[in-house]
């Protein structure tokens, strides 16, 4: 199954990072290291959180703009344009000084300080690795619930989550980000991205080894720690719960509920999204709904009892959506809950799916961070 860095986005941009030169006609994206001393999130004066995140991207919560971060030849000035991935007409300019992000739009400058959280880096002790992770946690009285991030099919490091430890500490979280083992600072063998059921099992128990390792932590309601799994994490996580439980909630992000084999066909379709799509609209569910083989999640979606939340693209190109929804649906799971999204498999507004037109998105479904914080409120905080 294909995935994406971070779940969120089908386009990984990890620039190289040369200043550009005087001549230079097309903005260069920002990488790690220029983009890390500024790396957080934001409040403006009226309330408002935006997002810097260290794989070289601006998200602003209250609009859902989603974009790419472009370097200058100043460190500390950089600009972000009108859509995901295009540089060009500028849209505003992004000022970092000490504490303050300086955001200037059309000439009006918005001021925005940096929120301190208190972070902490973690040796998490998992079967056969030592999984490196990081904790952030909010200020505020404790104990604050908890929230354990778990990759998808990438070889993915904690960096890679930023814009979803924004998300979820501006909503009272403390976020458990780690290492994928193998890779980073995490130790143990990397079992690759090909979803077998003993590499999934492998990674549900990391995932469950790390939620155990946070509501354990001082500071941390033991009783409101759960998961959030994208991509193929979406079948780590249910994995997870039932084989070690504990967990009080599941949040899974472009996840699929069919099996492996039918995601894989209903990918090929269009190579993830890269390609046109060599059958119809109608026929390529018709033909997912027939396939089989491969890790099969319908037991661990089944023996889930925690409050769980689905949001699917209706466009995704990697996930068939509409199967899926018909797969969970058909559970008759009062604790499971699907919100549709305009979006393709990175969850960037996107009426085709496609990852060409990924570029051109304004940004992520707007509706989405505030249907996870009613959601969170009503089914998890409030139980």
């Amino acid at each position: 199954m294909r995935s994406v860095s971070a779940a969120l986005i089908s386009a990984c941009i990890l620039a190289c990072g040369q200043a550009p030169s005087a001549r230079a006609a097309v903005p260069v994206p920002a990488n790690l290291e220029q983009i890390s001393p500024f790396y957080g999130s934001y409040v403006e004066r009226n309330g408002d959180v935006v997002v810097i995140a260290r794989l070289g991207w601006f998200f602003e919560m209250k609009t859902a703009a989603y974009r790419t971060i472009y370097i200058t030849e100043s460190p500390s000035h950089f600009t972000i344009g009108s859509r995901f991935l295009e540089p060009l007409p500028k849209f505003a300019d992004l000022t970092f000084s000490g504490q303050m992000l300086t955001i200037t739009e059309s000439g009006r400058a918005t001021t925005a300080r940096r929120i301190t959280y208190m972070q902490e880096d973690a040796t998490i002790l998992a079967p056969g690795a030592q999984l490196a992770g990081s904790i952030t946690e909010p200020l505020g009285p404790a104990p604050h619930p908890g929230i354990v991030i778990v990759h998808g099919a990438e070889r993915g490091e904690r960096y890679f989550y930023d814009v979803w430890v924004g998300i979820y500490v501006s909503l009272g979280f403390a976020v458990l980000t780690y290492d994928k083992r193998g890779v980073g600072s995490s130790t143990g063998p990397y079992p690759g991205e090909f979803p077998s059921t003993e590499a999934l099992e492998l990674y549900a128990d990391d995932a469950a080894a790390a939620r155990d390792f946070l509501a354990r932590q001082p500071g941390i309601d033991s009783a409101e720690v759960g998961f959030h799994g994208g991509s193929q994490g979406g079948w780590t996580v249910p994995l997870a719960i039932t084989r070690h439980g504990g967990a009080a909630f599941a949040i899974l992000v472009s996840a699929p509920a069919t099996t492996v084999d039918q995601t894989d066909l209903w990918a090929s379709f269009t190579d993830g999204g890269a390609s046109a799509p060599s059958e119809s609209e109608e026929q390529m569910p018709t033909e997912v709904r027939r396939a089989s083989g491969g890790y099969d999640p319908a037991a661990a979606l089944r023996a889930t009892s925690v409050p769980a939340i689905w949001v699917l693209g209706t466009n995704d190109r990697t996930v068939p959506t509409a199967v899926c929804v018909e797969i969970l649906d058909a559970m008759h799971k009062p604790n499971f809950t699907v919100h549709l999204v305009p979006t393709g498999h990175g969850l960037l507004v996107n009426a085709s799916g496609m990852i060409a037109d990924d570029r051109r998105s304004p940004g992520l479904a707007p509706d989405m961070v505030p249907t996870l914080k009613h959601w969170l409120a009503s089914e998890v905080l409030a139980a």
